[in-house]
C-alpha cells in the first residue's frame, strides 16, 4: 500500500512496565496541638492562633442559663453543747430545751429531721422509771408529745436519737432509739455513743407510727425530763436538730 502522508499518521504505543518504587522521603516535622484560651462569649467559636505543625486553639463558649436553685441536703437548724448544762430537772417534769423550726423545714416525703439528745446525771439511775424525758412538737399552739420513755437503768448517761420522716402532706413518721452511755462527750458536734471502745446498740428502739403536723406554719421541738431523785436532778447536755433532704 502507498500512502502520500504516512509522516501525519500517529500509531498507538505499547504501554511499558511499571518503574521501580522510589526511596521513601524524609521525616516531617512533628504537629502538635495546644489549648490557648477559654473565654465566655457568644457566638461559639474556635480559633488557631498558632503556627503551621503548632496549632494554638482559643476558644470562646457562650455561658448557659442559670440552673434552678438546689436542695440544702444536710442541714444543722439547732445545736447546743453545754458543758455544765442550766437546764436541769427532778419531778416532775420540766421544760430543759427549745429548738425552734422555721416554716417548711421539710418539703418533700422522705425530709427527715433528726433530733440528738444527751442527758446525765450525778447518780446511777437505780430504775427504769427514775429517769423520764419527753419530747414534743408545738405547731399553731398545739403541743404533740412523739416520743417518751425511761432512760436506761445502772447508767448515769444517756443518748436519744429521733427521727422525724416526712411521709405525707401533714405527717410524719417518728421513730427513735435510747442508747446507754459509759462518758458523758462534750467536745464533739456529733453523738459519740460508745461503752468500752465498742459502740453499743440501742437498748430502746420505737416506731411511733405516724403524727400530724402542720408544715406551713413555724414550729418548735421542746425536750422534757424528770427524775425521781431529788438529789440528782436530770441534766441535758446536747440537743442538736439536723435536716436530711432527698434530692429530687
Amino acid at each position: 500500500m502507498s500512502c502520500n502522508s504516512c509522516s501525519n499518521v500517529t500509531l498507538p504505543g505499547v504501554v511499558g512496565p511499571a518503574g521501580a518504587v522510589g526511596p521513601a522521603g524524609a521525616t516531617g516535622p512533628s504537629s502538635t496541638i495546644t489549648v490557648g484560651t477559654v473565654t465566655s462569649g457568644s457566638p461559639a467559636a474556635v480559633v488557631d492562633v498558632g503556627t503551621p505543625g503548632a496549632a494554638i486553639f482559643d476558644f470562646t463558649i457562650p455561658t448557659g442559663a442559670t440552673g434552678p436553685q438546689g436542695l440544702d441536703g444536710t442541714s444543722v437548724i439547732y445545736n447546743t453543747v453545754t458543758e455544765v448544762p442550766t437546764a436541769t430537772t427532778t419531778n416532775p417534769f420540766a421544760l430543759m430545751g427549745t429548738a425552734p423550726l422555721s416554716v417548711n423545714e421539710l418539703q418533700e416525703v422522705g425530709d427527715m429531721i433528726v433530733c440528738d439528745l444527751e442527758f446525765y446525771t450525778d447518780n446511777i439511775i437505780e430504775a427504769p422509771a427514775s429517769g423520764w424525758f419527753i419530747l414534743s412538737v408545738e405547731t399553731g399552739g398545739v403541743d404533740t408529745v412523739f416520743a417518751l420513755d425511761s432512760l436506761p437503768q445502772f447508767v448515769n448517761a444517756a443518748a436519744v436519737r429521733v427521727y422525724l420522716i416526712k411521709d405525707g402532706a401533714t405527717s410524719v413518721n417518728v421513730r427513735y432509739e435510747v442508747t446507754r452511755k459509759s462518758v458523758t462527750d462534750f467536745s464533739s458536734d456529733e453523738s459519740s455513743i460508745v461503752v468500752s471502745s465498742q459502740t453499743v446498740n440501742p437498748i430502746t428502739t420505737k416506731d411511733m407510727s405516724s403524727i400530724t403536723m402542720d408544715f406551713t406554719n413555724q414550729y418548735d421541738i421542746h425536750v422534757y425530763g424528770k427524775t425521781a431523785n431529788a438529789s440528782f436532778p436530770l441534766k441535758l447536755s446536747r440537743f442538736t436538730v439536723i435536716k436530711h433532704l432527698i434530692q429530687v
